[in-house]
């Protein structure tokens, strides 16, 4: 070793070369201590695999520079991968083998018949038949729900099938046919008489061998239309027949009911008047009290103010045309254009026009004694004369109402015109909603 050109590091224990920087800076510094090291020592400790301390002589212990431990490598985390869906090939869609269908006996939508054809079967089956007990028979379903009341007094027909009788007698009555074999008359034991109705019984009729025969066909010709016609049910559709002019309106006259009426009040069109072959009205109505009217006429006049605001909505029911009632007296004074008047049992119509009063007659062609009497009275008060639009049914009250209701709403110059189908249909179906 060239120990001239060298010198200790004493901070490494290491020779470094003077020229080099360390050296330089050694040599710099005056750092340089005594070398404690001679040439023997030195020799001395590197066979003991040992350096030789410049400054105290003594060997010491190679310090040999750490080895770094090789730095572990760690895996790198990795994010975790979206895991797409695979794109599946589009599966063949094979068509599905369907078990058998089980097939359902189909339900038969009930049998109907129309009201003019049950009309002819209970002429002819009455016609053909005998009398009988007054029993009627319970079928599964019977199809003229009817029933027999009676009493120590009278026997009564009642039941809701009656309502049906009482049309088929009305057409009858538009077909200037026999109405007795419908709902005959009751005999007093002197003379023939409609028979009174009430709630309890339906029609009544004494209890004697005339009406009794006459009863017994009834309840004849009903159970054999009951056996017939088990589980039937009445149409309610129009009969296609255009040279017919005369029956049920709806059903055998053709009828487009105007929205207003429907929204103001909805019926079955087997429940609607009938016209006969001279446009008279049946109404199949009869006794309609003046209550019934003043709540028809509250209630239109609520839904419908400005259609009927000119209709005075009390009923004028006159005991004397002698003299001017009160309530009489009240329209007269009034902004009512239009009211319902009756006296000497029998209905009619009053109606202001410019400065005049008039009365008119559903049935009368005539003015009557007690027309003439208020004629007497009232100086501006006439009676005109028009067509009949009632029969004898009895319905003079229905059948002003539905003239009031028309000239109401479109004028008092509809006097002679026919009346609306809409207002005949609306007439009947308040009185209906409204009868007490």
């Amino acid at each position: 070793m060239d120990k001239e050109n060298k010198i200790l590091n004493p901070i490494t224990g290491r020779y470094v070369l003077k020229s080099g920087k360390i050296g330089k800076e050694l040599l710099k510094n005056n750092k340089i201590i005594t070398n404690k090291c001679d040439s023997l020592k030195i020799k001395i400790c590197e066979k003991a695999s040992k350096i030789c301390n410049v400054n105290t002589g003594r060997c010491n212990k190679k310090i040999l520079p750490k080895k770094e431990s090789p730095k572990k490598i760690l895996p790198k985390k990795e994010s975790p991968k979206k895991i797409l869906p695979k794109k599946e090939s589009p599966k063949k869609i094979l068509p599905k083998k369907e078990s058998p269908k089980k097939i359902l006996p189909k339900k038969e939508s009930p049998k109907k018949i129309n009201i003019n054809k049950l009309k002819e079967e209970w002429k002819n089956i009455y016609y053909n038949s005998n009398e009988s007990s007054l029993d009627i028979i319970k079928y599964s379903n019977n199809f003229l729900d009817i029933k027999i009341s009676k009493t120590a007094k009278i026997v009564g027909i009642t039941g809701v099938g009656t309502i049906l009788l009482r049309k088929i007698k009305d057409i009858a009555l538009a077909n200037g046919e026999n109405t007795q074999i419908y709902l005959p008359k009751n005999y007093t034991g002197k003379y023939y008489a409609n028979p009174l109705w009430n709630r309890v019984h339906g029609y009544m009729y004494y209890i004697n061998d005339n009406n009794i025969k006459t009863i017994s066909r009834i309840v004849y010709t009903i159970n054999e239309i009951n056996k017939k016609y088990n589980s039937y049910t009445l149409s309610e559709s129009l009969v296609k027949d255009k040279s017919k002019t005369h029956g049920i309106i709806g059903i055998d006259i053709p009828y487009t009911e105007s929205q207003w009426v429907t929204d103001l009040i909805k019926g079955n069109p087997l429940q609607n008047p009938i016209l006969n072959v001279n446009k008279q009205i049946i109404f199949s109505k009869c006794a309609i009290s003046t209550k019934t009217i003043e709540k028809s006429n509250y209630f239109i006049q609520k839904k419908l103010p400005k259609k009927f605001e000119i209709l005075y909505p009390k009923y004028i029911n006159l005991r004397s045309t002698k003299t001017i009632s009160p309530q009489l007296q009240t329209f007269i004074d009034s902004d009512y254009k239009i009211a319902n008047i009756a006296y000497d049992r029998h209905a009619r119509i009053i109606f202001k026009d410019k400065d005049k009063l008039y009365i008119i007659d559903p049935w009368k062609q005539t003015a009557d004694s007690g027309t003439k009497n208020l004629i007497k009275i009232i100086s501006n008060l006439n009676f005109l004369k028009r067509k009949s639009e009632q029969t004898n049914e009895g319905s003079c009250t229905a059948v002003s109402y539905a003239r009031a209701l028309y000239m109401t709403n479109e004028g008092v110059d509809k006097l002679n015109q026919e009346i609306p189908l809409d207002y005949i249909v609306l007439a009947s179906r308040l009185i209906s909603k409204f009868r007490t």
